[in-house]
């Protein structure tokens, strides 16, 4: 009879302590110790974007999530003509420059540290290979995450 109570109070705190531990590896507010605190730098690609949009994009403006809270601040804009595919008239694959739209590579550094292993902008995760919507002060683009760096 003993043994059993004792197996229960075992059973009751091993429970207990994996409920714990889930809870501060999943909390996002402090995230764990020695890996919290290092802002980041990322590049983004916006694709097929009109060109009044891509000259609002301007270095050293910041970068909102979509509840308003300033994310990252603009370091470096490189600009060129969208790449389109298009077939020859053998039916041949081709990738030619676009008339019109503009292909934008924004790079920016977080203002706030990340938490543990990811960058939080908004409900979003940064990491290679997201497709994100990025808000500046007066335009708004659909962006895909190429590279993100830590930054000491």
């Amino acid at each position: 009879m003993r043994n059993k109570w004792i197996v229960g109070v075992v059973l009751a705190l091993v429970v207990i302590a994996g409920v714990a531990a889930a809870y501060k590896l999943t909390r996002p507010s402090t995230g764990a110790k020695g890996l919290s605190g290092k802002r980041i730098e990322a590049t983004f690609l916006a694709f097929g974007i009109e060109p009044e949009t891509a000259a609002q994009i301007k270095m050293g403006a910041p970068i909102y999530d979509e509840t308003g809270k300033e994310c990252f601040t603009i370091t470096n804009i490189t600009t060129s003509p969208a790449e389109e595919d298009a077939f020859d008239s053998k039916g041949e694959l081709h990738i030619v420059k676009h008339p019109i739209l503009k292909d934008v590579v924004i790079t920016a550094q977080s203002i706030d540290a990340k938490v543990t292993w990811v960058y939080m902008y908004g409900r979003d995760k940064v990491l290679a290979g997201v497709n994100l919507a990025l808000y500046g002060d007066t335009w708004k683009v659909w962006a895909r995450t190429l590279t993100v760096h830590g930054l000491p």
